[in-house]
């Protein structure tokens, strides 16, 4: 291109130069010789040869699959197995042969499933119902182990000689704990016996002849209350007077007792209470009456022994 501009320059002055030569000389008219056509110029560019990159092998990067995880949105369920209602078999009660027995195995295993049961349930405290204590020979009730308690004192008196004879009543008693004296009397009845102590507080304890006994409290009062109710005993038999009588009226068990058999005997008791009951001498009697307390002393058990104090 460079060169292609220098020769169209030179061309053109040396047109300019023939012009200013010839501006002083007369003209003449003549034809102007046929202009020749200039040949054409074409540009060559010059040809850069373009060197050749040879790309040397680099180190082949060993390409590690990496597992494609394909995320669709719509979940595949997988049809569950089809549920089939099985139908519930029907029981038929097929009787057993006359005189055929159970089988040994199965009664072993009802037992076992019983005895099971009586260790492992355990009612409430307050759903227990309370039990009168056991004395050997005469109460009807709960037993408690005949183990002899180790007592830091013993019982006084004859009480001693009646608690050391039966392990299973001193188990029940437990150890004793003190001595008291205080005025008492007592009446037999038909099917069975009243004594009434002093207290504090007064008391009046209706023994049974099942065995049982229950504690009163004495409410008669001389000034108010009657001092019996004016009935005729049969033949041979007393009306029940005063507190006893007061008692007698008024509670139907007491009063199944039946009419009394003897008169009020009245003396100076002596009572060795123990952590469970109390032994009380009645000299009106010459006997020793035992009593297993139980519901705070309330209801019991009792049995009677010949001696004193």
């Amino acid at each position: 291109m460079m060169r292609m501009s220098i020769r169209f320059g030179g061309i053109m002055l040396l047109g300019l130069m023939l012009v200013a030569c010839g501006g002083n000389q007369p003209q003449t008219v003549g034809e102007l010789p046929t202009v020749a056509s200039l040949p054409t110029l074409t540009a060559t560019l010059p040809i850069s040869e373009t060197p050749t990159v040879t790309a040397s092998p680099s180190a082949t990067d060993t390409i590690t699959p990496t597992a494609t995880v394909l995320v669709s949105n719509t979940p595949s369920v997988t049809p569950s197995a089809t549920i089939t209602d099985t139908p519930t078999p029907t029981v038929t009660n097929t009787p057993l042969p006359s005189n055929t027995p159970f089988p040994t195995a199965d009664n072993e295993g009802l037992l076992a499933l019983l005895q099971m049961a009586a260790v492992a349930t355990v009612l409430p405290a307050n759903l227990i119902p309370a039990a009168a204590p056991t004395v050997p020979g005469a109460v009807v009730g709960a037993t408690v182990p005949p183990v002899v308690p180790t007592c830091s004192t013993a019982p006084s008196g004859g009480f001693a000689a009646v608690y050391n004879s039966d392990p299973s009543l001193a188990a029940q008693l437990g150890c004793p704990l003190g001595i008291v004296s205080f005025a008492t009397a007592a009446q037999t009845y038909q099917t069975g016996q009243m004594i009434w102590m002093a207290g504090p507080p007064q008391a009046i304890y209706a023994l049974f002849g099942s065995g049982q006994f229950t504690r009163y409290d004495d409410t008669f009062n001389a000034a108010t209350d009657p001092s019996s109710g004016g009935e005729t005993p049969p033949s041979g038999l007393i009306e029940p007077v005063r507190g006893f009588g007061k008692v007698w009226r008024t509670f139907a068990e007491v009063r199944a007792m039946g009419w009394a058999t003897s008169d009020e005997a009245g003396g100076q008791s002596t009572e060795q209470i123990f952590e469970r009951g109390q032994m009380v001498y009645l000299p009106e009697r010459g006997m020793i009456f035992v009593l297993i307390t139980n519901n705070g002393g309330l209801n019991g058990g009792w049995r009677a022994v010949t001696g004193s104090y």
